[in-house]
This record gives C-alpha cells, structure tokens and sequence, in this order.
C-alpha cells in the first residue's frame, strides 16, 4: 500500500498520480481492493504472498488469511529475495494450508454505502479523475469523495 515503510515499490494503483485510498474512512491498498472485488461474487481471499509488508497488509485486512512473504523491503527501490528454494517451499506451504481455509474465510464487504475517497498526488490529476468521474465530489485540492453500494464500483 502506497506510503508503508520499508515496502518494496510502494503504490496503490499508481505511484505517480494516486497518494491515499479510503473506503469508509480505512486506507486501503490494491489487496483489499481486490478483494472487494472478488467479495461482490461471493469469493474470499485465502492466500497472499510477496514482500513482508504485503503480507502484514494482508494479516491486517483478513482473517484468517495464509501469507508467504518471499523477500524483505529495504526501503522503496530495495529488497531482499529470500532464496529461490525457500520461497518456493513457502509459497507451495501457504498455497496448501489456505486450501484448508475453504468455507471459514469470509468475503470481503466494507459496509454500504461505501464512502470512496481517493487522494491524488497532484491537484491537477484530481482535476483530470474529476473529469472522468462526473458523480465525485471534490473535497480539496487533491481529495475526491465518492459514495457507492456496487464493490465492483470501488476502483476510480
């Protein structure tokens, strides 16, 4: 998620143009937003695996949840790879244990109305996304709100 420390390439979305994400008043980053996704088609998520702030990410948002963390964010530009070997041993662990989280994990689904709120970078990329998204509300220079019940409606 955009702005985790120690977080190989940081980002929601897009690094460049999008600062903070919030459903509901919670940040969140791509996992949950996916998983919001896969939540509308009553799908849950059981396993994610990357950097060891992914993992922590997704401990937080999830639970239960299985995790395979295969490297160590340095900082923004630097990580350490966990050797090939245990990171396949890891990845194929978790794949199998979350198998056994069929019918426990539950789908993702903030409360509706969502409230969206989406900080951009730069005011003139929120001039541009309030562009394309005639139904925003503008809160400041780089905020726009938007309120929506459709979790497939979650991305701006």
């Amino acid at each position: 998620m955009a702005g985790t420390m120690n977080a190989f390439l940081d980002h929601t979305q897009s690094s460049k143009h999008w600062f903070d994400y919030s459903v509901n008043g919670r940040s969140m980053g791509e996992l949950a937003q996916w998983a919001m996704c896969a939540g509308h088609f009553g799908v849950p998520m059981l396993m994610v695996s990357g950097d060891e702030a992914a993992c922590a990410e997704a401990r937080a948002f999830f639970d239960p949840v299985e995790t395979a963390p295969i490297k160590q964010g340095l900082g923004r530009n630097r990580a350490q790879a966990y050797p090939l070997d245990e990171a396949r041993r890891r990845i194929h662990d978790a794949a199998e244990r979350a198998m056994a989280l069929i019918g426990r994990a539950r789908p993702l689904r903030p409360i509706c109305p969502m409230d969206l709120k989406l900080t951009m970078t730069r005011s003139d990329f929120c001039d541009e996304m309030m562009r394309k998204h005639a139904d925003g509300e503008r809160l400041d220079a780089r905020t726009i709100r938007r309120v929506t019940n459709d979790y497939l409606d979650i991305l701006f």
